[in-house]
């Protein structure tokens, strides 16, 4: 099935888009084989109702507050959405032919699947072809996995896309489709063993990520390195380090920032392009987060 939505837009921005109304608030976080959208909209009047457009994907919405009034049909029949209060989700499929309507505010957070991220999972975990994610059309359902994962993009929907590494967002979209997959797709998931990296995986992983400081790397890319499934790694390396390769080098950064505070006369402009961070901004909220000062006066204390 030819795709309807153009590279960089979520579908549901494409369908409401320039319809003589007001529109509602949108923040997009757009990273390789990641697409999260957040919808809000508090203006009690606004009536937004569109066809949209066909696709070989899904969407999961999770809704911050209650859904409001609003019809929906699929594949021709009416439907009435319920069960959606604060915190349940939904799933669309983009393949159906399908029109939604909401009358009054919302506010909701919108996760992008194409049919291809599933197949990549599916080959990952040796598993066949996910072709389909059971569900009833306009029908809610609690998923705390979902709500956890969802909200926990929230910060990097705020921070927007440059602040957000390639490789969060890489581990991020693998969990959420691999969870969709098993739960809602019968996806059969064969138990990994418990062991770590090898040595020399281990240093690999570690020296391709130290090179990559921006995290413009793939999970992929580093499972290959090591001659591992993503899951196998990502399993592997958790169980090494003791924490997810994103964290790991959100560390890695920290420490060779810390090492120019203090050993270097760079501008901390400077310190923030070499450790990867995306901007002075971005480099002075991680620190001050994790060191509980500011580089500038961690600096001067430490130089003190």
């Amino acid at each position: 099935m030819a795709s309807g939505t153009p590279t960089g837009n979520h579908p549901f921005a494409v369908a409401f888009r320039n319809r003589g109304a007001p529109q509602p608030t949108m923040r997009i976080l757009n990273k390789p084989g990641l697409l999260v959208t957040e919808f809000l909209s508090d203006q009690p009047e606004l009536v937004l109702s569109a066809r949209l457009p066909r696709d070989d994907a899904y969407i999961l919405t999770l809704h911050l507050r209650g859904r409001p009034k609003g019809a929906m049909q699929a594949e021709g029949r009416w439907l009435r959405p319920s069960n959606f209060p604060a915190g349940n989700a939904g799933i669309v499929d983009l393949r159906m032919d399908l029109f939604s309507e909401y009358a009054g505010p919302f506010h909701y957070l919108s996760f992008y699947m194409p049919q291809k991220s599933f197949d990549a999972v599916a080959e990952d975990m040796g598993s066949p072809r996910v072709t389909e994610l059971h569900h009833q059309p306009g029908v809610g359902f609690a998923d705390p996995v979902v709500r956890h994962l969802l909200l926990s993009l929230r910060p990097a929907l705020a921070a927007g896309p440059a602040e957000t590494s390639a490789l969060y967002a890489d581990h991020i979209a693998k969990a959420f489709v691999s969870h969709l997959a098993a739960t809602y797709g019968e996806m059969r998931v064969r138990p990994l063993s418990r062991g770590g990296l090898a040595p020399w995986q281990e240093r690999r992983a570690k020296e391709l990520l130290d090179a990559r400081l921006d995290g413009a790397v793939s999970l992929a890319d580093l499972a290959e390195s090591c001659q591992l499934s993503v899951r196998q790694f990502a399993r592997a390396f958790r169980q090494s380090t003791g924490q997810p390769p994103h964290r790991w080098l959100i560390e890695r950064r920290l420490d060779k920032a810390q090492g120019l505070l203090e050993l270097s006369s760079q501008s901390l402009n400077e310190i923030a392009a070499a450790c990867g961070f995306a901007s002075q901004s971005h480099f002075s909220r991680v620190f001050t987060r994790a060191m509980g000062l500011s580089p500038g006066a961690w600096r001067r204390l430490r130089r003190g």
